[in-house]
């Protein structure tokens, strides 16, 4: 394998909820960042902790442990799916399980190969590259599905006398809505025990000639440009070169204490999990 990491660094931090169910990885062979959801229904079926959670620790260990092989993303990811749902048929085996209580993730990953990185992606977590000109891959269903929230949010008459769970109430049936539409054609594809979603994840190659940065990153770290508005889509990877992937992380939770309430900016949670994995890769040509 001739791509080589130069720099590397990793940031996934928890955010108000009770445990963080994002998780990310950077190893040789590739790197990837997710981003898990807890079933609608508030219930912990398979975890003492979260759902989610648990849902996102397996695939960052199952990807440690596969991320090596000369398999496409789409294979190893298919193997994936196979295993963990075998796995949580067995744990849930007597127990009554409806679509909204199954825990998802979106995810980005980038594997690194000869002369070349393979991407996947499910969900709305991104894939920011700049190899000479800085790009942006990302499937935008999600964000377009959370917008007709955040939309019926602003116009919940006296906002400001809400609390945020009261808030987030009287949303609900939007967002029930929402993920009902998890892995359809009219919806949106994700990561769970779906394998059809698979096949419709965003996946390519991108040749290196010589060097590239590439950032992943979870909504809760994105949300810096594509919600709060406080820095530019495509200034986020070269923001991330000259001054760190803290350095976003960093105004993103000082927007989110600055409006703990979540007046003047109406979200899912007061603050998401955020994750971000950047590294800088160069191409190690034979002589």
């Amino acid at each position: 394998m001739r791509l080589k990491i130069k720099n590397c660094s990793l940031l996934c931090n928890q955010g108000t909820a009770p445990y963080n169910e994002d998780a990310a990885g950077i190893t040789p062979f590739g790197v990837w960042v997710l981003d898990g959801a807890t079933g609608l229904n508030g219930k912990n079926i398979v975890s003492d902790e979260s759902d989610a959670r648990w849902y996102s620790q397996w695939w960052n260990n199952f990807l440690h442990e596969n991320i090596y092989r000369s398999d496409s993303l789409k294979e190893i990811m298919l193997d994936g799916i196979r295993s963990i749902k075998e796995e949580y048929k067995e744990l849930v085996e007597g127990k009554d399980v409806k679509k909204l209580d199954l825990p998802s993730s979106s995810i980005a990953i980038v594997k690194f190969r000869d002369d070349m990185i393979e991407y996947f992606l499910l969900g709305d977590c991104s894939f920011f590259y700049n190899d000479g000109e800085r790009k942006i891959i990302k499937d935008r269903s999600i964000c377009h599905l959370d917008d007709k929230v955040y939309d019926e949010m602003i116009r919940i008459p006296n906002l400001e006398k809400l609390s945020f769970n009261e808030i987030k109430a009287r949303v609900m049936n939007t967002i029930i809505d929402n993920r009902m539409k998890k892995n359809t054609k009219d919806g949106y594809w994700i990561l769970d025990f779906s394998e059809e979603a698979i096949e419709n994840s965003i996946h390519g190659y991108i040749q290196v000639e010589d060097e590239m940065k590439i950032m992943l990153a979870s909504d809760g770290f994105t949300c810096a440009s594509d919600r709060y508005g406080i820095l530019k889509e495509d200034e986020l990877i070269y923001i991330a070169e000259k001054m760190g992937i803290e350095y976003i992380f960093n105004q993103v939770r000082e927007f989110e204490e600055d409006d703990y309430k979540a007046i003047k900016m109406p979200r899912f949670k007061v603050m998401d999990d955020s994750t971000a994995v950047y590294v800088e890769l160069y191409n190690k040509k034979e002589k």
